[in-house]
C-alpha cells in the first residue's frame, strides 16, 4: 500500500469516527420507516411551528444540524428534546413521541432506515451521529 492510499484510509477512519471504533452509528439503520412516519405526525403537531425554516428554533436537518451533532450520542438529542421541547411546554412529550421524532429527524437527514424502530431510550446511548 502506497503512502497516498494509507493517508486516504486514515482519513476514512477519522471521518467515520465511531464506526471505525466499532460503535453503532446513525448509519446502522437504527430506526424504521414506520417510526419516521409516526415522528412526522408528532413533528407536525409539536415541532414544525418553530423548527420549519428555523423561524424560532434551528432546523433539525441539513449540514448545520449534522455538524452540530456529529460525534455526539443520539441519547443526547433525546435528552435535549425530552427536557426542553416543545418550548411552550417542555417535558410534555412522551418517551415514545420523542423516539418517533428522532426517527423522523434521522430520516430527514438521510440516514438509512432499518426493520426495527428505536425500542427505548437506553438503546440510544451507544448510537453516535456521523456524517451521512
Amino acid at each position: 500500500m502506497n503512502r497516498r492510499s494509507k493517508i486516504a484510509m486514515l482519513l476514512v477512519l477519522v471521518w467515520t469516527g465511531a464506526a471505525a471504533a466499532g460503535q453503532t452509528t446513525v448509519q446502522d439503520k437504527v430506526y424504521s420507516q414506520a417510526q419516521a412516519r409516526q415522528g412526522l405526525a408528532v413533528y407536525d403537531k409539536e415541532c414544525a411551528s418553530c423548527h420549519d425554516g428555523g423561524t424560532m428554533g434551528p432546523e433539525l436537518w441539513g449540514d448545520a444540524f449534522v455538524k452540530e451533532w456529529k460525534g455526539r450520542s443520539v441519547s443526547a438529542l433525546f435528552d435535549r428534546i425530552d427536557q426542553t421541547m416543545p418550548a411552550e411546554s417542555p417535558g410534555t412529550l412522551s418517551d415514545q413521541e420523542v423516539l418517533d421524532v428522532i426517527g423522523y429527524v434521522l430520516q430527514q437527514n438521510g440516514f438509512p432506515p432499518g426493520e426495527k424502530a428505536i425500542a427505548d431510550v437506553k438503546s440510544l446511548a451507544g448510537v453516535q451521529f456521523v456524517a451521512p
